[in-house]
């Protein structure tokens, strides 16, 4: 067996580990870069009209400071989101957001 696989499922058990021994919207942080936080999050079981989704583990992706953030809970949803953050017109729309917001100004007014 290779080293991949074997480092594979012992990453898999501790997620199962993790999974029975956190409690309901726990958080376990995994990276920071920069200002942007990845974390484990364990969903609790919910209830919809259709079905019943039991308890799970998701990434949440997240700014350190906001709880608001983006839950990820499949590799294909992982994958769209890179492909969406990378495309070149996204970067292009988030450096002339910043760069609009840069030449806004603050008006402070004296009391």
């Amino acid at each position: 067996m290779s080293e991949e696989k074997v480092t594979e499922e012992k990453l898999s058990e501790k997620l199962e580990k993790l999974l029975s021994s956190m409690k309901d919207w726990e958080r376990k942080p995994v990276i920071q870069v920069g200002r942007a936080v990845v974390e484990i999050v364990k969903l609790p079981k919910r209830e919809t009209s259709k079905r019943m989704e039991p308890e799970r583990l998701a990434l949440h992706v997240r700014f350190e400071d906001s709880f608001k953030g983006i839950f990820v809970i499949e590799y294909e949803e992982f994958k769209d989101l890179i492909d969406a953050l990378t495309n070149e017109k996204v970067k292009e729309i988030v450096e002339a957001i910043s760069e609009v917001n840069r030449k806004r100004k603050v008006i402070e007014f004296k009391l």
